[in-house]
């Protein structure tokens, strides 16, 4: 049975409360800085109080993605070419909120290799939000990003992420509490941004995307399709051209990205002139291409001209490279996602791929390259 829309019913003129009450936090909050690493205690120092605000346009970034964007894979885009800016992945403002009790979110490892790094949280408790970003903020990232975009029906349902189009005055608050915890520290601030989608079930641009241009953020990525849509359909860039007008009446000081099948960094420009956004995110391009962003540096590269010895080189570190910085903390099967990224364009490559999904450790994986890899004479 098909829903009738739901954003016509919705109120996105909505007043909502600037201030929360402090709380205290385990230990004391000024306890965290004693837990940074030498690196993160440089960073916090050194940290560009808007990063945004810093960086020459258009800007390219690496989109957030679940069990994809972590410091592993992060750190093998740096070998093959990094964006302007990386994304953690989604991370609950409830992990964040318990540091330095429950420890630091594996999503949010690191290394300072890997900055500017924005953290990008995710939940409905604005209060958590608060204590969230004064953490994050303590810790020496570079940003926070608030999810109002993920289109995961479980997730949506329950009121997270794009569920949050349908609840302006929910967002609203979120929003304030978070650039109430990202300004509540002595050691700086920093900028708050927002991922979102075009509507929920339908295009509300001047709504929602009005709404939130008068929540004073830094910077407002938009997925150009609705919720309901997920990574479907045609991408609507009659709403993004829209969003850069409302930006210029409403908030001209904040900046708006593109997102939504931006499958290169040429593409990625070609958008940035055309619809006059500041910069583009990209996300499912990098699974065809890891070295999508070499462009951007001194040594761009084909990933199409690679060896398959290069590419299987490349994907033996990767395995490595994860099983090394996880330890067991997270379960092997995540790794298989990243096979078809390597195993492409070589005679060979797909048999390789379907022995490597049915491996069940690193260790077995490892060895069925090396099996494979005496077995082809071009290797």
């Amino acid at each position: 049975m098909h829903n009738p829309p739901l954003c016509r019913t919705i109120n996105y003129h909505t007043s909502v409360p600037l201030s929360y009450t402090p709380v205290k936090y385990y230990r004391g909050v000024l306890y965290l800085r004693q837990c940074l690493p030498e690196h993160r205690q440089k960073a916090y120092t050194t940290r560009v109080s808007n990063l945004w605000q810093s960086l020459q346009k258009p800007v390219y970034a690496l989109a957030p993605m679940e069990n994809v964007t972590d410091t592993v894979f992060r750190r093998i885009l740096i070998e093959c070419g990094a964006p302007h800016v990386f994304f953690t992945e989604f991370t609950r403002v409830e992990q964040v909120a318990a540091y330095p009790r429950r420890g630091l979110p594996g999503r949010m490892r690191c290394q300072s290799s890997e900055r500017p790094l924005i953290v990008q949280i995710w939940g409905t408790d604005p209060e958590l939000y608060r204590r969230a970003a004064a953490i994050i903020v303590q810790l020496g990232y570079d940003g926070i990003d608030i999810n109002m975009g993920c289109p995961v029906r479980r997730i949506r349902n329950k009121g997270s992420c794009s569920g949050l189009i349908i609840n302006p005055a929910l967002a609203a608050e979120i929003i304030a509490a978070t650039r109430e915890g990202a300004r509540s520290q002595p050691s700086g601030t920093l900028p708050v941004s927002v991922k979102t989608r075009i509507g929920y079930d339908r295009p509300v641009t001047d709504e929602w995307i009005g709404f939130l241009l008068q929540q004073n953020i830094d910077l407002l990525t938009v997925h150009a399709r609705t919720a309901f849509q997920e990574s479907e359909g045609p991408v609507n860039h009659a709403a993004i051209l829209r969003t850069v007008e409302l930006r210029n009446q409403l908030a001209p000081q904040t900046l708006i990205f593109a997102n939504g099948d931006i499958r290169s960094v040429a593409e990625g420009g070609g958008l940035c002139s055309r619809l006059g956004v500041d910069g583009v995110m990209i996300g499912r391009a990098i699974f065809s291409d890891p070295h999508l962003f070499s462009p951007l540096g001194e040594n761009p590269r084909s990933y199409a001209n690679q060896s398959p010895r290069q590419k299987i080189a490349l994907m033996q570190r990767h395995i490595r490279l994860h099983q090394q910085t996880w330890n067991g903390s997270r379960n092997y099967e995540v790794m298989k996602r990243f096979y078809k990224i390597y195993l492409v364009g070589f005679d060979g490559a797909i048999e390789l791929r379907d022995r490597l999904n049915r491996t069940y450790d690193y260790q077995s994986a490892l060895t069925e390259i090396d099996e494979f890899s005496s077995q082809v004479r071009y290797y």
